[in-house]
């Protein structure tokens, strides 16, 4: 068998992936044998590449995916496990990363998770002590080599290198343009931190998948990117169209078409088959390096995707455009549209984008924000006379014998943070990463490197909340005063040290405790 990376390198290769979305209960179990049965035909299939297996699905509470990864592994398959962030803090997560290790699972897909939606005796509390692209990161350094603390003071120990193959997911399928944008943006940092192939979230818009492989080929991303197909049902397609599987997008319009299909004798079977297929053909003739198929439970809907798939592989997949091509009103896309094949025009980016009209995020500007911003340069930048007297002033409140004033100090700091940020006293403050948005307290799952992928036309994926997403705000907030000249996340992944909790952000920030600290030390460097 080659292992799944070096079929990613085999430039002739169109690699088939299939879902498995695990149960909960005991495997071997009578409950489980459908689950069982679909597993084992899908190993059976010699077109299939690769069987992913899901973690805890839709914040749903499901058996852990190396159960079934283990009998994938047995029968000599490759399998792609998911791993997110939603159940497990940093140390469970290198700790399952292990175990991965040692059981040989190196294909994993990193993800920040589904908000959990149910638990043992109520909800379950999210963790998110990481987000995806700090579980990317955690995950590329084990791959070089963890160097941790030794049991002797300032020692340390090289522990042995990993060899995950790491995945990452992003949304080509959002509404609105910061939604968008902020996708790709964090998308970048996903790469750099190290992830070698790319899976997106769902959705039924070709001109969008489209769009997705013109963007990484124009920002000169070279990273294999595999199509995501979930056959559909009328039952799914209503539950995607209310936003109550986030991430997961169908318009009101192509709602109606299905709700027609559903009507003939087959409740719409035949349809959905051949969607998939033309989805499948699509993917292929556009230059996605796979497909990865979910929503059967049965393997003869796989197989019946792949058949029909096989039926048209000599068909234009321009000729199916219109068929797949289901906007929302008032989508936003990056590029214009080509009037001739009516999908990415990739030499004329939207003009949106490109003319600068400062009225359109203006909303976000509050007087406040700029007072904020005025302080910032001031005070925190690294370059500012009020910096190095901050700095010295919080080097002389270390002192023992100023504990009085540093308590002083830090309980003035608290009541200004708190009633202007809403602040939470986490001491490793990303106020300035996120426009003076504190993710803390601010959103639901502490995105610190950009926005989880399943907010919905601007809003936060958790309906309860009816907030706008923190980094859309961010976003025109950026735009307004930056223009086309800066990105949000152009700077190193930020991952919150939890021993500075309640103790004071300014004080760390200028005293290089904090993530901010290799800033500092390049500007020692330069100096």
């Amino acid at each position: 068998m080659k292992k799944l990376r070096e079929l990613f390198n085999d430039k002739d290769k169109f690699l088939i992936g299939a879902e498995l979305v695990t149960t909960r209960g005991i495997l071997e179990q009578e409950s489980s044998s459908k689950i069982l049965k679909y597993t084992k035909d899908l190993i059976a299939d010699n077109r299939i590449d690769w069987i992913s297996v899901t973690e805890n699905a839709g914040g749903n509470i499901m058996s852990a995916p190396d159960g079934l990864g283990k009998i994938i592994q047995q029968k000599n398959k490759n399998s792609i496990i998911h791993i997110t962030c939603k159940d497990m803090n940093r140390n469970a997560l290198e700790s399952i990363a292990w175990k991965y290790a040692n059981d040989g699972f190196e294909n994993l897909l990193a993800l920040s998770g589904d908000y959990p939606i149910d638990g043992y005796s109520g909800v379950a509390q999210p963790v998110f002590d990481l987000d995806s692209v700090g579980l990317i990161k955690m995950l590329s350094d084990m791959n070089k080599g963890l160097r941790v603390n030794g049991r002797k003071p300032n020692s340390h120990i090289d522990l042995d290198k990993t060899d995950f193959f790491l995945g990452c997911a992003v949304s080509p399928f959002k509404t609105t343009e910061a939604e968008q944008m902020m996708q790709y943006e964090k998308l970048k940092l996903k790469i750099e931190a190290g992830a070698a192939y790319i899976i997106p979230q769902l959705g039924y818009d070709i001109r969008k998948s489209h769009e997705l492989i013109s963007w990484l080929q124009e920002n000169k991303l070279s990273i294999p990117v595999i199509g995501n197909i979930y056959k559909l049902t009328a039952g799914v397609a209503n539950l995607f169209n209310k936003g109550i599987i986030p991430g997961c997008k169908i318009s009101d319009d192509f709602l109606k078409r299905i709700n027609k299909e559903k009507k003939s004798e087959d409740k719409g079977k035949k349809y959905f088959i051949d969607f998939a297929a033309k989805q499948y053909v699509a993917f292929r003739q556009m230059g996605y390096k796979g497909v990865y198929i979910g929503g059967t439970d049965k393997y003869e809907d796989f197989a019946a995707i792949l058949e029909k798939a096989e039926e048209l592989k000599d068909s234009n997949w321009l000729d199916f455009v219109p068929e797949l091509t289901n906007p929302a009103p008032n989508e936003f896309y990056y590029y214009s549209q080509n009037p001739e094949t009516k999908l990415s025009d990739v030499k004329t980016v939207n003009t949106q984008i490109t003319n600068i009209k400062k009225s359109n995020y203006s909303k976000q500007v509050s007087l406040g924000y700029r007072f904020n911003r005025l302080v910032h340069t001031l005070l925190f930048n690294e370059r500012s006379p009020g910096f190095r007297i901050s700095r010295l002033k919080y080097k002389i409140l270390e002192k023992k014998s100023f504990n009085g004033l540093r308590r002083f100090a830090y309980f003035n700091e608290r009541m200004i943070k708190a009633g202007l940020f809403n602040c939470r006293e986490c001491g490793d403050c990303s106020l300035p990463d996120i426009t003076y948005l504190c993710p803390q307290s601010q959103c639901a799952k502490n995105q610190r490197n950009g926005p989880c992928g399943g907010s919905s036309n601007n809003r936060c994926e958790l309906s309860e909340r009816k907030k706008d997403c923190i980094w859309v705000k961010a976003y025109s907030r950026n735009r307004y005063f930056n223009g086309n000249n800066a990105e949000l996340l152009s700077a190193k992944p930020v991952i919150k040290n939890n021993k500075l909790n309640e103790t004071s952000g300014w004080a760390n920030y200028y005293l290089g405790r904090d993530h901010n600290a290799y800033k500092l030390i390049n500007k020692r460097k330069v100096e």
